[in-house]
């Protein structure tokens, strides 16, 4: 095991949104700590000790594992624990308030987006999806 290009990992793989892989390398890291090996640097070139990298590598893997799941085992990939809050990704348009009202409005192409400043899912809006077929 290499803790610090697993975590790498995980960090690139959860901006990717590749929730499978999110879930395979928060286990096998979390698997490693609790062996006692030794912990990635979490912080950057910060060096604030080991014991600060187990417990911040220990938390996030915890948390990544658990958010990957309920993505994984959500209906339509829609995690339980995350309030719905939709955005149009082409045209910023704002969705409805629930996943069923937003497959109603005819709203596609909608995933989870932890990376939003206002929206935690982006999606594809009626209108513009009308418009993309008609290109």
């Amino acid at each position: 095991m290499a803790p610090q290009t697993t975590w790498n990992s995980l960090l690139e793989e959860w901006a990717k949104r590749n929730w499978l892989d999110v879930s395979e390398v928060a286990e096998a890291l979390l698997e490693w700590l609790s062996k006692d090996g030794f912990p990635p640097k979490t912080m950057g070139s910060r060096d604030l000790g080991a014991d600060w990298h187990r417990t911040a590598a220990f938390a996030m893997c915890n948390f990544a594992l658990a958010r990957a799941n309920d993505v994984l085992d959500g209906p339509d990939q829609i995690p339980s624990q995350v309030p719905f809050t939709l955005t149009c990704a082409t045209c910023n348009n704002e969705g409805p308030d629930t996943y069923a009202e937003a497959i109603d409005e005819g709203w596609t192409r909608i995933a989870y987006f932890p990376a939003g400043v206002s929206e935690n899912f982006l999606g594809e809006c009626l209108v513009c999806r009308e418009r993309d077929e008609q290109a």
